[in-house]
């Protein structure tokens, strides 16, 4: 893991202690470096795609307008908001005398306004051209001080904030050494993961597993069957068979807790799949547990989601190919009944469509689509979020594989 070493200083330690409860519970306590995300860009395969997180551009606030002396022409505002912490800072985008654009922000009604340093890179977040900034969002609360970063796009009538920072460190875990980076999700302030998180978030833990000194976060094409070394911060994960959990994040991300698990279900990888109860378009009622004995592919989708309507002729051709080989593909909609029929007659879709309940969001979350693959046992073998050009292939190679076990 030389690369990773080489951004994680030696102050980094570890605590492991075994105590009561579950046998042998191990209890792993990790210091984390705060780093850039640009400075260490090269340790994720593929990069890190942020998640950007955006407020609407209206007209001026009245705390910003009333400051003398900004000189600044058809202002746009925009009031940042985070669920953990009463900041929200104002940013404000015009235009300056010359007509060139020209940002401020202040940090709250009393404060005087700061002038950020606009840049004209590219924009990766909204594959188009628009100024951008950097932000530093003062101390709020039981909040920390953290930097964000911001796109302002005229374009989609937007401000739009991402993480700059993450954090790392190392851990020794079941007598092996890992690499550990963990991401905040950028709707907080702080890295403490709300014990009531619905679904899936944006905090992510990674660990490096194979060793090779760089974090896998989503298979391709060169990266084949390997393992994807990120996980959502509010579900158990493997580490050799054992499950693990992240039972405590600090509020800056300095410091985090890993504890061994007695958790056997959740939508994770190599986890049995939680029970969900769906309805089919004739009104019959099915959950997923009457599925055991063959693979099931789960598409969770929506009838409103641009990407999940592109995929459905691919989605098609893969239920004609394994058609009469005991494959199950179940498409859930997150819709009303009614939405369905008249949908369905301009798009016809091969899986068995049936509509997913209250208890389907809890566990698929609000993001689509969400590819899921189930083995005969009920287990997640291949769980995805988003639209990906070749995503039916990789789907193609893991339904192959589970059938070639039974």
């Amino acid at each position: 893991m030389k690369s990773l070493k080489s951004v994680i200083t030696p102050i980094a330690t570890v605590a492991t202690t075994f105590g009561c409860g579950v046998a042998g519970a191990e209890s792993i306590t990790v210091e984390m470096e705060s780093v850039r995300e640009d400075s260490v860009e090269h340790l994720f395969q593929p990069s890190l795609k942020w998640i950007p997180i955006g407020s609407q551009l209206t007209e001026g606030l009245p705390e910003i307008q009333s400051v003398a002396g900004l000189e600044i022409h058809e202002p746009l505002h925009a009031r940042l908001s985070f669920e953990d912490s009463p900041a929200e800072p104002i940013v404000v985008l015009g235009l300056d005398n010359d007509e060139q654009d020209i940002a401020f922000a202040v940090a709250d009604s009393t404060a005087q306004p700061q002038k950020l340093q606009l840049t004209e890179d590219f924009s990766k977040l909204l594959k188009s051209e628009a100024p951008q900034a950097e932000l530093t969002v003062p101390m709020a609360g039981q909040a920390p001080e953290f930097k964000i970063g911001l796109v302002f796009s005229r374009e989609h009538n937007a401000v739009l904030h991402h993480n700059l920072e993450l954090r790392l460190g190392e851990a020794d875990i079941g007598g092996q050494r890992y690499a550990i980076a963990i991401v905040r999700d950028p709707r907080f302030c702080t890295y403490t993961i709300p014990a009531d998180s619905v679904g899936i978030t944006f905090y992510q833990l990674m660990i490096d597993l194979d060793g090779d000194g760089a974090f896998l976060t989503q298979v391709d094409s060169q990266s084949g069957m390997r393992e994807v070394e990120v996980f959502e911060g509010t579900k158990p994960f493997l580490i050799n068979g054992q499950a693990y959990e992240l039972t405590h994040v600090s509020a800056t991300g300095d410091q985090l807790v890993i504890e061994r698990s007695d958790q056997t279900v959740a939508l994770v990888v190599g986890f049995e799949m939680p029970n969900v109860a769906v309805t089919r378009l004739d009104s019959s009622a099915i959950d997923l547990t009457a599925l055991r004995g063959k693979p099931v592919v789960i598409n969770w989708w929506n009838t409103f989601c641009g990407p999940c309507i592109r995929e459905i002729p691919e989605l098609n051709e893969l239920v004609e190919k394994y058609e009469g080989r005991g494959v199950e593909f179940l498409a859930i909609a997150h819709n009303e009944m009614a939405h369905l029929p008249p949908f369905l007659q301009k798009h016809p879709f091969s899986y068995d469509i049936a509509l997913g309940e209250e208890d389907a969001l809890q566990i698929f979350g609000y993001a689509f689509p969400r590819h899921v693959i189930l083995d005969s046992e009920g287990k997640v073998a291949y769980d995805v979020l988003g639209y990906n050009a070749d995503a039916t292939d990789k789907m193609d190679a893991v339904i192959g594989s589970l059938l070639s076990e039974l």
